[in-house]
């Protein structure tokens, strides 16, 4: 059923204004990085409110890829955890405006008083003697080289605010003592950066459920060292044999489902059926369109990207964090751009999303004041960042 623009506009409002929950990036200033000379970014709404979803606008090459490339490179050190798109490649000659010394992303980043307290929690199970502080509000600054520092230099103001941007961290070394549960993940966030290939997905997935699959191993799925899996096949139908055993934790339960969910609402009228055997006997995945029904392979180049989207928001654990999307309506149809859009935000709990697009339909339809404009669609010409609105 298609909506009229009025009633997009109110869906998008609401999801658009969800209130502050968690860790959000407030503002953001880069200077020298790639061709910016200088640039602000304000994530804010009208009452300082950071906004959980904004959209940066702008023709090819105005510089929406290399503003999210900017904030993930620099809070992916304080982090300490993978935030970079692959292929990205972190060097001076890469990164550093031609003719300058250094690059600088200064960014002001907001904790809520919850995400506080779950990461001090955190802290204190891992008898890690690093004190949490109660701080709201922290200025970090990335420069770029540094002698000492492999990925950049990072500093806080106010001084040793650095525990707050880790509790991710270690919430994942605890899980892997079972000291913790993956709830952790729902209680503090981190950085998560979508290509335009979503790639960057990996799943370790237990020998038992690879037989079962079908013999796959690491080694010939793009792992050699054979640990983490990238082929998104062999991680949705992992899912699908876990959906149907009794899950060793109860909050993976339901993953299956909420990608089978979510994918039939983004993309109706094609939906994820489950799995079957081939006539050689081999298990694939059945997806079907309320007429015919058709294999992974047989996806069109709209679903698979859809459907990576939803499979690593959902395997990673994407909660309370600050999720960076290249181009969002890649060969999306408008209709499937609007629920996209929509439905990401909702596909974890207190996530701020930063996408970015050259869309008009999405532009027009997102609430004023969620849209950065980095040049005029409809001119071809190449801008230098000037956001506005």
């Amino acid at each position: 059923m298609w909506l009229a623009r009025a009633d997009v506009f109110v869906i998008l409002a609401v999801a658009t204004y969800g209130g502050e929950k968690s860790m959000k990036l407030a503002k953001v200033t880069i200077d020298n990085f790639r061709h910016i000379e200088h640039l602000e970014l304000d994530f804010t709404d009208s009452f300082g409110r950071v906004r959980d979803v904004s959209l940066i606008v702008g023709p090819n090459m105005c510089g929406k890829t290399t503003i999210l490339d900017a904030m993930a490179a620099a809070l992916g050190p304080m982090t300490q955890l993978p935030t970079l798109r692959p292929g990205f490649k972190l060097s001076p000659k890469a990164v550093v405006r031609r003719n300058t010394l250094c690059a600088k992303v200064t960014c002001e980043v907001r904790f809520t008083e919850e995400e506080i307290s779950a990461t001090q929690e955190l802290f204190t199970l891992a008898e890690d003697p690093a004190r949490v502080k109660d701080q709201k509000s922290v200025k970090l600054t990335w420069t770029y080289p540094d002698a000492e520092h492999k990925y950049g230099h990072c500093n806080t103001n106010p001084n040793g605010a650095w525990p707050l941007f880790q509790g991710r961290l270690r919430a994942a070394r605890l899980l892997s003592t079972r000291r913790t549960g993956l709830g952790s993940f729902r209680k503090v966030g981190g950085i998560f950066t979508f290509d335009q290939q979503r790639s960057g997905m990996g799943k370790s997935i237990p020998p038992q459920i690879l037989e079962i699959i079908g013999g796959t191993t690491p080694e010939n799925l793009g792992d050699p060292e054979g640990g983490r899996i990238s082929d998104p096949r062999t991680i949705l139908l992992s899912l699908w044999v876990r959906s149907m055993a009794e899950p060793a934790d109860p909050t993976s339960a339901g993953d299956f489902a909420l990608i089978k969910e979510k994918y039939a609402e983004i993309c109706h009228p094609h939906k994820i059926i489950g799995a079957t055997r081939d006539e050689v006997g081999e298990l694939d995945l059945e997806f079907g369109d309320g007429k015919y029904s058709y294999g992974y392979d047989g996806l069109s180049s709209g679903e698979q990207m859809a459907l990576l989207l939803l499979i690593r928001m959902v395997t990673d654990h994407i909660h309370q964090s600050i999720v960076l999307i290249d181009e969002i309506e890649l060969h999306q149809h408008p209709t499937w751009q609007r629920k996209l859009l929509h439905l990401v935000p909702q596909m974890g709990q207190g996530n701020q999303v930063i996408a970015t697009t050259h869309s008009p339909y999405l532009r027009d339809v997102m609430p004023p004041g969620t849209v950065i404009e980095l040049g005029e669609l409809e001119d071809s010409s190449l801008t230098r960042p000037q956001p506005h609105g």
